[in-house]
């Protein structure tokens, strides 16, 4: 709060909207919906504003038709009670609702998934088998004097990344952060924001973004002192990838950094691959660090909570009591595809906009007022959003740093912890 008794204004808000979680904007609690008045970006200010003006009054719904909530727990608890392999997806949540939804998946017997994780688990599996190196934003702050964005240009995912990380007034090492390289791998990228102070245009290796894994053989071969076939590899001539493979090479400390929602799906494995293989090469006589953009829509929150409970990943059963993780055979999607799932719940508290998949089962959504649907769901029970309602915690993209949430605006609406945490009570006395 600032230091004027009357304010209405909140500083040093932590934002849960994306992976990068910036903790330094100023709201203003006072009129109909909070406003972002400063250090925010537009997903910041249109989902706050957004997220606090819907639905104080909103009820939970059971086929369309107003309930309370007692009854929409229960009603919930019975189709969870009846169904034999029940999927829970969204999974948009902060550290406190992750558990409760661990807890639910726990008592029903069912499988675990984030919307995100067809990006995720793939290249999980990958850094499992090769290892990998990756980086803290303060450390790309701090220290970064060659940034290659591969296939993304960052401001997609986060959008103050540049803000906040590159273009900053001063580090701790004395790196002029004016003087930072900027590379762009790929096309049609926003590369604006790679654009220096001083008005220095970044590097920009423009190609089909679908021929990334050959753009990243092409470095690797380099690297690794293998011939090229070609004099302009992607069109893009072989001297400026040789120049560009030079540089890296020479950097003190250069940053790799990609999103895995960039990528297609069915390539993923291959970039994420190729990037853990440059790094590698890179340190064996500079320093080099991967930095993977992830944490929205509290993917990593969701996992992070999933991992010190389980020992294990997302996507994972609990039909058997005891977890079981299969990436492949435990995605939601394939199960209500081939109907071995035959109920589900949507749990999102931080995200509105993926609707839940109409899949023919029962469905039971937990989530904002304003979530996205494709049709109404058997169950619907409305509820808060943590770091505007009420508090919580958020994971960071670099995984190093948990962020507190604070509560900027009293609602009557529940938090999705305590609808979880009810539904999982009613369910143990349905299976009693």
């Amino acid at each position: 709060m600032t230091n004027e008794a009357t304010s209405t204004v909140m500083t040093e808000v932590a934002c849960p909207m994306c992976g990068h979680a910036c903790d330094d904007l100023s709201v203003d609690t006072a009129g109909a919906s909070l406003a972002v008045v400063a250090k925010g970006c537009e997903r910041a200010r249109s989902s706050f504003a957004r997220l606090s003006t819907v639905g104080d009054s909103a009820l939970p719904r059971i086929d369309g038709k107003p309930v309370s909530l007692d009854a929409a727990c229960a009603e919930a608890a019975r189709v969870l009670g009846a169904a034999t392999l029940p999927v829970f997806g969204g999974m948009a949540l902060d550290v406190g609702g992750a558990r409760a939804a661990m807890e639910l998946a726990d008592q029903a017997g069912g499988v675990i998934d984030h919307m995100n994780n067809e990006f995720g688990w793939r290249a999980s599996r990958v850094v499992q088998d090769g290892g990998g190196i990756n980086t803290t934003l303060a450390e790309v702050r701090n220290r970064a004097d060659l940034i290659l964005l591969v296939g993304t240009d960052a401001v997609s995912a986060q959008p103050r990344f540049f803000e906040r990380c590159v273009w900053v007034g001063e580090t701790m090492f004395d790196l002029a952060p004016a003087s930072r390289r900027i590379v762009y791998l790929g096309g049609g990228l926003d590369t604006a924001p790679g654009v220096s102070p001083d008005g220095r245009q970044p590097d920009v290796f423009e190609f089909d973004l679908m021929r990334m894994p050959e753009a990243l053989s092409v470095l690797n071969a380099l690297m690794a002192k293998q011939p090229v076939t070609g004099e302009a590899p992607l069109g893009i001539a072989l001297a400026r990838w040789q120049e560009l493979v030079d540089a890296l090479f020479a950097a003190k400390y250069s940053v790799v950094v990609w999103a895995g929602p960039a990528f297609d799906a069915a390539q993923l494995d291959l970039n994420v691959g190729a990037v853990v293989s440059l790094v590698r090469k890179l340190n064996v006589t500079t320093r080099c660090n991967s930095l993977p953009l992830a944490g929205n829509d509290g993917d990593l929150s969701m996992g992070a909570v999933h991992t010190w409970q389980t020992g294990y990943p997302m996507r994972t059963s609990y039909a058997s009591g005891a977890p079981k993780f299969d990436p492949v055979h435990n995605g939601i999607t394939r199960l209500l595809q081939t109907g071995e799932a035959d109920a589900l719940v949507w749990l999102n508290s931080l995200a509105d906009h993926v609707a839940p998949p109409a899949c023919g089962v029962p469905t039971v959504v937990i989530a904002p007022p304003s979530q996205k649907l494709d049709g109404e769901p058997h169950v619907f029970i409305p509820v808060a959003t943590p770091g505007i309602h009420h508090s919580g915690h958020f994971v960071r993209t670099d995984k190093v740093v948990t962020l507190p949430l604070r509560a900027l605006r009293a609602t009557s609406l529940p938090a999705a912890e305590t609808v979880a945490m009810s539904i999982a009570a009613k369910l143990r006395e349905v299976r009693t």
